[in-house]
This record gives C-alpha cells, sequence and structure tokens, in this order.
C-alpha cells in the first residue's frame, strides 16, 4: 500500500493543467482571425484539467491543426452566416474533462461541417473506396487522417498541404489516445481526443496464449467471458472464421495465433478458451486465450528497431518477474483481424 501512494503521488507530481496549451491556442486564434477576414470566439471549458505533462508538451501542435481547420473550412465568412440565419462571428469551442482514466479534450465549431460529397469523392479518386460504396459517416471521417489528403481548393498558410490531421493522428496514436469525429452539415463539426491522463503507468490485464503473454489496458475491455458450446459459431463451414454469440450481439472473434501467423493446424475449441471482449471503437471484438493471469500496472516501453513493425501493438510491459508482455491496440487489432 506504501508502494502504491508513492507511486501515485509521483504520477500527480507529473500532472499539469491543460490550460498551458489552451493559452498558447487562444493568442493564435488572433492570427487565425486576420488570415482569413473571419470573426472568430474561442470559448474555453475545464482549462483546470490535469493531464500528463509529457502528453501537454506534445498536444500544442496537433491541436493547432484542428483549429486552423475548425477556422479555414469549418467556419463561414461573416456575409454566409448571416445569409444561413448564425451569429456574425463563428465559435470555436476547446474543452477538457477528465473521463475516468482518460482526459477528453474536444474541439468544435458551429460552421458548415463536413461536406460529405467532396470529401467521398477525394477518397474514391484516392482509392479508398470503391465507386458505388456508401460509407457510414464514422467510417468515412476517418480518410481526413489520411496522409497528403484535403480538401482546400488552393494551399494557404492555415491549411491545404494534406499534413495537418496527418500529424494530429500519427501524434494520437503515438499518445495511445483515440480520435472521434462527429459532424452535422450546415451546423457544426467537432473532434473528440481522447489521451491517457498519464503515460508513466498502465493499468493493464495480463493474459497468455500458449507461450504469449499479453497485456491489455483496462478501459478497453468489455467484458471476460467463458464462452459455452452454444455460444460459438463458424461463419462457414471449412472456415476458421468465428463468431461469438453474446446475448443479444454475435461478436467477431480473432485468434492471437493466427493473427501473428504462429504455426498451429489445430486450434483449441473456442469453448475451451477464455473470451476477451475488447472494445475498437464502436465495434466490439473478441480475443480468446488459455488464461488470464493477473490485473497489475505495467511501465510500458515502445518496441524500436525490427521489432516496431509487430502488428496491433502499443508496446511491451515489463513485469516484475523479467517477462515481457505484448500491449494490444484493439483497434488495429479489429482492424487488420481478416489480415
Amino acid at each position: 500500500m506504501i508502494v502504491r501512494e508513492v507511486q501515485d503521488a509521483a504520477t500527480e507530481l507529473r500532472l499539469v493543467p491543460v490550460d498551458e496549451v489552451f493559452k498558447r491556442l487562444k493568442r493564435m486564434i488572433r492570427e487565425m482571425e486576420r488570415q482569413t477576414g473571419k470573426r472568430i470566439t474561442l470559448e474555453v471549458i475545464g482549462a483546470d484539467t490535469a493531464i500528463d505533462k509529457m502528453v501537454a508538451d506534445r498536444l500544442y501542435d496537433p491541436l493547432l491543426h484542428v483549429l486552423r481547420n475548425s477556422a479555414d473550412h469549418g467556419l463561414e465568412q461573416t456575409d454566409e452566416r448571416v445569409a444561413a440565419g448564425k451569429s456574425e462571428k463563428g465559435v470555436i469551442t476547446l474543452s477538457a474533462a477528465q473521463v475516468g482514466s482518460e482526459v477528453q479534450i474536444v474541439v468544435g465549431d458551429d460552421g458548415r461541417g463536413l461536406n460529405r460529397e467532396k470529401i467521398l469523392s477525394i477518397a474514391r479518386k484516392r482509392g479508398l473506396y470503391g465507386p458505388d460504396e456508401e460509407p457510414e459517416p464514422s467510417k468515412l471521417w476517418k480518410v481526413i487522417f489520411e496522409p497528403g489528403f484535403s480538401t482546400a481548393e488552393k494551399v494557404s498558410n492555415l491549411s491545404g498541404r494534406g499534413v495537418g490531421m496527418d500529424v494530429l493522428n500519427t501524434t494520437m496514436r503515438d499518445l495511445r489516445g483515440r480520435i472521434a469525429v462527429e459532424s452535422t452539415e450546415g451546423e457544426g463539426t467537432q473532434v473528440s481526443l481522447h489521451i491517457p491522463v498519464s503515460l508513466a503507468f498502465l493499468d493493464c490485464i495480463l493474459l497468455r496464449q500458449g507461450t504469449h503473454l499479453f497485456a491489455v489496458p483496462v478501459e478497453d475491455i468489455f467484458e471476460i467471458v467463458k464462452p459455452g458450446i452454444e455460444s460459438c459459431m463458424s461463419i462457414s463451414a471449412g472456415s476458421r472464421a468465428e463468431m461469438l454469440r453474446l446475448r443479444e450481439r454475435h461478436v467477431p472473434v480473432c485468434r492471437l495465433e493466427q493473427f501473428y501467423g504462429d504455426a498451429l493446424p489445430d486450434l483449441t475449441p473456442l469453448s475451451d478458451t477464455v473470451a476477451i471482449v475488447l472494445k475498437a471503437g464502436t465495434r466490439l471484438i473478441a480475443v480468446p486465450v488459455d488464461e488470464v493471469l493477473d490485473r497489475q500496472q505495467v511501465v510500458m516501453k515502445p518496441l524500436s528497431g525490427v521489432l516496431a513493425k509487430v502488428r496491433a501493438s502499443w508496446g511491451c510491459a515489463l513485469l516484475g518477474t523479467g517477462e515481457v508482455a505484448l500491449v494490444l491496440d484493439s483497434e488495429r487489432l479489429a482492424a487488420g483481424e481478416n489480415a
């Protein structure tokens, strides 16, 4: 208990108010007004929210890109706003709040919203979607984070180079964070950043699959279940693709031994495993393992060199026993489940 108290105290010493980042962004709004010719009001909420100093140091540039996009792409010119029945001044809201073990930072504007047709047209030209595909908004908005993606007609000091949102995506991946975008045409756009409060320690569930150890952040776990024979399904005869029936839902199964290319001729029946149901954005994915070992706070180290190419991983956790566990990224695990 004493060691845990010392650890918590040391963690708190790393925390700073997010207002340190917000103050720098306030000054940039005046510059954006001059460059765009628009009248902009910045509303700040929750500036006293505490965040890891390392996260705060890296947040300024990505947030600046989001603000620039809101000012240049999102907000309309004054005459256009008046014609649409809006106030002359465009409003950009910058808010922060702690939600569980995460800090949620939201940049929102009351502008024109994302143009679905324009974004989908450019995405099709780049081969991201087929000519007949009509993706859901939540999936379509993710293409704005692709490298080099831009809808600007011309390059300006604020936007048009197609690098801003890509920088945001890369930074959030490094910080173990995630991004959500919501937009309503004619009403505005919200970009939400979900970031761990502290990067020093990671609260994980340790798992064993065969001879390998894995760790999963506690906030990514939806449920841990022992599948019965009646809840295990194969998608088609002769196929190794499986589904887990979880009450009223059917959850796709991702076998770690298949995902990481282990040469196993026979898989353990799903009913003989423990299924870890993970949250992957708006989806669920079930990961069967042989054993759930423990819940621990671990120190995570990034993978470097050749190991940096290991799929669906945040890094590795160094355990007290000297063993190493791979920390799983549930969203990338779900995205590559058929790879």
